[in-house]
């Protein structure tokens, strides 16, 4: 027996850009069930370089302007990456919109975590 898709193919973009001591992770697409450990994964990769020396990035920027769908294992890879980071360096996120930054307020996120419209206002308190 053949069971239809539940769900179309998920797409996950993730470009890095730094520049002296800011890490910036512009991310687009959808961060589902299926693209979070990839998102989990770079932003592992991106925590380690954090904080650890003096010549480390302190500031990790989360650019999620491009993210058409944040799911719970989204929200959930955000709070586990300041969770990391915390003490170590600053995790600012740029976001906005129904898709993004609605989500992170009705959770409680938007009190605990530096969300900001754009990756320059989040880089303009660095």
């Amino acid at each position: 027996m053949e069971y239809p898709d539940v769900a179309p193919e998920s797409h996950l973009g993730l470009a890095v850009e730094v520049t002296d001591s800011v890490v910036v992770l512009h991310v687009s697409g959808e961060i589902d069930i299926v693209t979070a450990p990839a998102f989990e994964q770079k932003l592992a990769e991106l925590a380690s370089l954090s904080g650890t020396s003096a010549s480390d990035t302190s500031v990790l920027v989360v650019d999620l302007l491009g993210v058409r769908f944040l799911s719970s294992a989204g929200l959930a890879v955000l709070m586990r990456t300041a969770d990391e980071l915390e003490g170590r360096s600053r995790f600012l996120i740029a976001a906005t919109g129904p898709a993004t930054a609605r989500p992170m307020t009705l959770v409680g996120m938007a009190e605990t975590l530096e969300i900001f419209p754009t990756v320059e206002a989040a880089l303009t308190t660095v």
